[in-house]
């Protein structure tokens, strides 16, 4: 195999390379996808992102401050009192009930069922013994890569990522259709861990279907983040301009930055486009694939009801992963009829969602305040575990 260009590295020589190098394993395979995707961005680029250090998220306190508005807009409307523990740690109280919250983490579901939520496989495995669709899919390790190697060879786009333990896009590249780009993926995605993940990728945009105790709450659609060019810059002038943006709107305009991946590279290449490209006056580039990161212009709240057996689906594959509050990812071309019919599948079910993405929305006046319901229904397991605590204690 070689890759398309003749001064890149073929990944199973860069990968050797990366065996010979020193310090632990999956050291050596995080410099290896540095190493990767410096050459793909070229070494001026890549030296700039080096001396910027810029991080992937705001920091620490601007999320703090955007779940403490939530939390204590959501109080408000209950009724009940938000007191701050700690920097990202809140007291929600109300008729001597009371519950903790951490950002977007809450007291209903246990550890054990969140943590089996990050174990994509085996979500997989429970949402197809409910008959939910999910991407055809193989799991495989980072030193055999083999079965990914032929399953990308029944043909189609693919996604890779790390099997369990990330949540975010967190080293999920889109696009990968070539043997070098598969090997690529996997050396990006192997920073998370050695268990793999290749999944056919599916079409259409992101539904990411909100459940608590099995009611939908609300429904927000994301498409791929999204920059347009005024005839100057480069895509990475533009997506610098965007960072620059978030982070001057402290908060209100997410809480991600727009980070420069190998799906970002990939996305680039489809469009002919490269970094260094001037984008043309009033044209779009899409930045991205995967949706994670896309701008708060790119999430629409969902107004017209969605197909029935499709939020059917849905609901069955939270309660498959055994979540009382739960995002399902659905992605389907067409959420007015089912994902059979339409081609859709149920990607992930996210046993923390992240709740403020319900209220980054390109109309935040349309925005539901998916807060209020989480509360009062923490509030009522509170005083249902206190009531359960004194009966214990009287016999």
């Amino acid at each position: 195999m070689r890759a398309a260009h003749v001064s890149a590295l073929e990944p199973r020589l860069l990968a050797g390379l990366i065996s010979c190098a020193g310090g632990s394993e999956s050291r050596r395979r995080r410099f290896g996808a540095r190493l990767d995707l410096a050459r793909s961005m070229g070494f001026r680029a890549a030296l700039r992102k080096a001396r910027e250090r810029a991080p992937s998220m705001l920091p620490g306190y601007v999320r703090d401050s955007v779940y403490r508005e939530i939390w204590t807009a959501a109080a408000a409307r209950a009724g009940a009192d938000c007191e701050e523990i700690g920097p990202d740690v809140l007291r929600l109280e109300r008729d001597g009930a009371s519950t903790f919250v951490r950002q977007q983490v809450t007291a209903l579901d246990d550890p054990v069922t969140l943590d089996l939520a990050l174990d994509k496989p085996a979500v997989h495995r429970l949402l197809r013994g409910v008959g939910v669709p999910v991407p055809e899919h193989v799991e495989f390790g980072w030193r055999d890569l083999a079965p990914a190697e032929r399953f990308l060879a029944t043909g189609g786009a693919c996604v890779v990522k790390a099997a369990d333990g990330t949540a975010g896009g967190e080293g999920t590249t889109a696009g990968v259709d070539t043997p070098v780009r598969l090997l690529r993926a996997c050396l990006h995605a192997a920073r998370y861990g050695e268990r793999l993940l290749i999944e056919r990728q599916a079409p259409g945009p992101v539904y990411r279907l909100l459940f608590l105790d099995g009611d939908l709450i609300d429904v927000i659609r994301h498409l791929p983040p999204r920059l347009e060019g005024d005839g100057r810059a480069s895509v990475e002038d533009l997506i610098r301009a965007e960072n620059d943006r978030r982070r001057a709107a402290g908060g209100a305009a997410g809480l991600s930055l727009l980070g420069v991946g190998l799906d970002t590279v990939f996305a680039l290449e489809r469009q002919s486009l490269a970094l260094s490209s001037v984008v043309p006056r009033g044209e779009e580039v899409t930045i991205q694939t995967v949706t994670n990161d896309n701008r708060i212009e790119d999430t629409t709240t969902v107004r017209h009801p969605l197909e029935e057996e499709l939020v059917s689906a849905a609901r069955r594959a939270a309660a498959a992963v055994g979540l009382r509050l739960a995002g399902v990812d659905v992605v389907t071309p067409h959420a007015g009829v089912s994902l059979e019919r339409a081609g859709g599948v149920v990607t992930e079910v996210n046993g923390t969602p992240g709740i403020h993405h319900h209220y980054h929305v390109a109309d935040p006046h349309e925005a539901t305040h998916v807060a209020v319901p989480i509360l009062e229904r923490v509030l009522e397991a509170a005083r249902e575990a206190a009531a359960h605590r004194q009966e214990q204690e009287a016999t």
